[in-house]
């Protein structure tokens, strides 16, 4: 019998990219900790003073991205991942890339317990965004009631505060034409490939 083809619709496009992005980070992270393990087996073969001359004539590595690449193996490696795939911790089994790198700065038996206080690890970017703007919304309604409020107050005080609000909203009015923001993070393990890879 032949089989159905499914219709190509937008839905259906966007489900096929979406899991081949979850399939691709999912393969970053397994292919950096693989990485990592053979960058590790090298540095313990190589004489004392050769690896920095090795990484950067035989891989084309730094010695940083080499030593991130291999703290990934060392972090996540065995206790990540039991069979390529297969995690040991499903809390840790949808890491991307970056977001293992981020959580090196954490201690191991505080990761978990970190990914499930920090929604930012489970929840895709566009429902972030969307409940970002839904607090800020929130938040002006209930300035502006608490101005409303003010009205009935000492005069000084509701110009003060009226002045305070209106800052405010000038800064979140600047702040909204920068929307989405640029992920911003005072975690120095964040490295990109074009920042430290020369060619």
């Amino acid at each position: 019998m032949d089989e159905p083809i499914t219709e190509r619709t937008p839905l259906v496009i966007a489900a096929e990219i979406n899991k081949i992005k979850q399939e691709t980070s999912k393969f970053m992270l397994t292919s950096a900790m693989e990485i990592g393990k053979r960058l590790k087996e090298a540095k313990d073969l190589l004489p004392h003073g050769e690896w920095g001359k090795w990484l950067v004539e035989s891989v084309s590595y730094s010695q940083r991205t080499a030593n991130k690449l291999m703290q990934l193996f060392k972090e996540y490696g065995d206790n990540l991942f039991a069979e390529v795939g297969r995690s040991n911790s499903p809390v840790l089994a949808n890491l991307t890339y970056y977001q293992a790198l981020l959580l090196l700065g954490i201690p191991e038996d505080e990761r978990e317990k970190f990914i499930m206080e920090h929604p930012a690890f489970t929840t895709k970017y566009e429902e972030r965004c969307t409940a970002c703007c839904q607090t800020i919304a929130d938040t002006f309604q209930e300035l502006l009631v608490a101005l409303g409020q003010l009205a009935r107050l000492d005069l000084a005080v509701k110009e003060k505060c009226s002045k305070d609000a209106s800052q405010l909203a000038e800064y979140m009015v600047e702040r909204l034409k920068e929307w989405p923001p640029v992920p911003r993070t005072n975690m120095r393990t964040v490295e990109t490939y074009a920042t430290h890879e020369r060619w």
